[in-house]
């Protein structure tokens, strides 16, 4: 067999990148990989059932080919394992299909639970071809200083994302009004509590360089927290084949509890009053629990310009213009993830901002 990917003791590095619904992963994923870096294989897991993320991430030409974006949670779906992703690309490579790539980054939903994922990476290690010819490099997290605070304190998933990391990055800090050097030092004070080993950067800093977040390194549990370790060996294999499964909503197929996605897609265009008047209504009503809401709309007055929305846990992002659409899909596309929400209604909500269709009457 050929070993076009080098040798046992050379693996490709693989970066998983992580963080909660809306913490700036994509436009992360976007600065760290220059056009001169190395040649990078990207993958990108979206939580919803229409791929956005994916249209979002722009790449140079030589690249474009070596991105495969899956659908559904990537820690607990089956059928979404990173090994078994790795292995085809490794075949791929073998065959000459593409070529050698020097890393590869995955881009995990935002509700991705890193222990699975972590596991799958460390066990395969001596024991599948993926493992053979990739080694987990480092685990990177988004931290939104708008929200992260709150969201790691609240919510478990998003306390182990930070918790895994060996690099942290700091997101949407130029958006802090209130005392943001009071805000950083608190984040800062966050990371070294729950992970002190963990290195920070503000991407947003003049002198940050994101691409350094890709950094060499080699990740191992040991010498983390107890929780993580604990972690870890519940998502064992022999831990979910033998050991006493309590009920938790954190055991995989329940891992998410009560959280939801929905999508939208619309063949048409939309007018700025219906977008608003739509948005309006969803965030009075839905608050926090809108966890993430996130499309291209094609506008009535110029649809070959989309508009890029972007609803993080009741913060609306101010929209952004795209001056073409960034692939051959022209639809609008909406992608709600929702907890705690009858799922029923926003279905039907969400229905609202369709078109109409006039019925000509006959004469």
């Amino acid at each position: 067999m050929k070993q076009a990917l080098g040798h046992f003791d050379n693996p490709v590095p693989v970066y998983l990148l992580t963080g909660f619904l809306g913490s700036g992963k994509t436009t992360l994923l976007n600065r760290m990989l220059r056009t001169d870096a190395p040649r990078t294989a990207v993958m990108v897991n979206e939580f919803g059932d229409v791929p956005i993320d994916n249209d979002l991430f722009k790449v140079d030409g030589t690249a474009s080919d070596l991105i495969e974006t899956s659908t559904g949670c990537i820690c607990c779906e089956p059928g979404n394992d990173i090994v078994s992703t790795l292995a085809r690309l490794s075949e791929a490579m073998d065959n000459g299909e593409v070529s050698a790539v020097d890393r590869v980054v995955i881009e995990t939903t935002g509700l991705a639970d890193p222990a699975p994922i972590i596991n799958q990476m460390l066990m395969s290690s001596h024991h599948s071809i993926a493992g053979r010819f990739f080694a987990l490099a480092a685990v990177i997290t988004t931290l939104d200083a708008l929200k992260g605070e709150e969201t790691v304190e609240e919510r478990l998933l998003a306390h182990k994302q930070l918790a895994f990391a060996d690099r942290v990055a700091l997101t949407k800090a130029d958006m802090l009004h209130d005392d943001p050097a009071g805000r950083r030092e608190a984040l800062a004070a966050l990371v070294a509590r729950i992970n002190p080993s963990a290195r920070i950067l503000d991407i947003q800093d003049p002198l940050a360089q994101p691409e350094t977040l890709l950094d060499h390194g080699i990740y191992a549990p040991d010498g983390r927290s107890m929780d993580v370790l604990a972690w870890l060996k519940d998502e064992s294999p022999l831990a979910k084949a033998f050991g006493v499964q309590a009920p938790s909503q954190w055991l995989p197929g329940n891992r998410h509890s009560d959280v939801y996605t929905k999508s939208l897609v619309i063949e048409g265009s939309v007018t700025s009053r219906q977008v608003t008047t739509f948005l309006d209504i969803l965030m009075r009503a839905a608050g926090d629990r809108l966890l993430r809401l996130k499309g291209l709309i094609s506008l009535a007055d110029d649809p070959g310009r989309p508009y890029l929305i972007h609803i993080v846990q009741g913060i609306f992002h101010p929209p952004q213009r795209l001056q073409s659409w960034p692939s051959q899909d022209h639809r609008t596309r909406l992608v709600v993830i929702a907890d705690g929400i009858d799922e029923k209604a926003l279905e039907s909500f969400l229905l609202t901002l369709k078109p109409k269709k006039v019925r000509r009457s006959k004469s």
